[in-house]
């Protein structure tokens, strides 16, 4: 069973998903995700650090997911992907293809430069 732990932080809504039997069920990411899509948060961080061997269920419900939170300017981050999930992710159409970072201090440092960047634009 998928444990999904949520943490709200100043600018960005994290979840830590966790998949101890091997045997992750896509519903409580399902009901994570809606949630940080309706948390006000621009950006949503997904930890996977302790993600071993997600389903083709769990893969396709982030790139979903990536979709929808981009249409309402969402950024949707995975960090710490082991390298089966990352090469799954890099799989799926680069339309729908959430962005990979190792870290989530890289996460931080991304969407403080993405704000910083927006922020000048509309100057």
């Amino acid at each position: 069973m998928m444990n999904v732990y949520r943490e709200i932080l100043p600018d960005s809504y994290l979840l830590i998903l966790t998949d101890e039997e091997h045997s992750a069920e896509p519903e409580a990411l399902h009901r994570a995700l809606q949630r940080a899509g309706g948390s006000g948060k621009n950006n949503v961080w997904v930890d996977c650090s302790e993600l071993h061997q997600p389903s083709q269920a769990i893969i396709k419900l982030l790139s979903d997911f990536y979709i929808r939170l981009r249409h309402q300017h969402i950024q949707l981050i995975l960090c710490h992907l082991e390298d089966g999930l990352q090469q799954a992710i890099l799989q799926l159409p680069p339309s729908s293809q959430p962005l990979v970072l190792a870290t989530l201090l890289d996460a931080s440092l991304y969407c403080r430069n993405l704000h910083a960047t927006r922020q000048l634009s509309a100057a």
